[in-house]
């Protein structure tokens, strides 16, 4: 008769063990959202090389007409295919974003490293002074109703 209190040590089944697949590389990124991102920046930069139509001009016979084959999107009130001022409206958003991303870390640099020398006083001083200059902004937005991304 075996007692089932007791077992001996080492004498306990297994269990087994499968083996992880190593994860693709792009597993858990977003590669398709990455691709149409990439594919409408491409479309934007490179609109004069692949529109065959001026966005500027005014096609006064074709005025306010729904989308077809000729124009994609339609034209507005004064003739201008919607489709091309969109890429090439994609141009101008493409340049204000890098701007305001270039001058703003610009602005972070030089502020965090003036900080990062100056005695205790003056760092406290700076750091409130940009603390509170975000929280204006922030009451600002709300108050005007405006929409801001997080800024923290």
């Amino acid at each position: 008769m075996t007692n089932h209190l007791f077992e001996l040590a080492g004498n306990r089944k297994t269990e087994t063990v499968i083996p992880k697949s190593k994860k693709k590389w792009y597993q858990g990124k977003p590669v398709v959202s990455a691709a149409i991102l990439i594919l409408i920046v491409l479309g934007c930069l490179c609109a004069e090389l692949i529109m065959t139509k001026d966005p500027t001009y005014m096609d006064l016979l074709n005025y306010n007409k729904a989308p077809d084959r000729e124009f994609l999107f339609g034209t507005d009130t004064m003739g201008r295919d919607i489709f091309y001022m969109i890429w090439y409206g994609g141009r101008i958003s493409i340049l204000i974003g890098g701007l305001a991303t270039v001058i703003s870390t610009f602005i972070a640099v030089v502020v965090g490293a003036f900080s990062g020398v100056a005695p205790a006083w003056l760092d406290e001083l700076i750091i409130a002074v940009v603390s509170n200059a975000i929280t204006l902004i922030k009451n600002w937005s709300k108050i005007s109703g405006t929409s801001i991304a997080n800024i923290s």
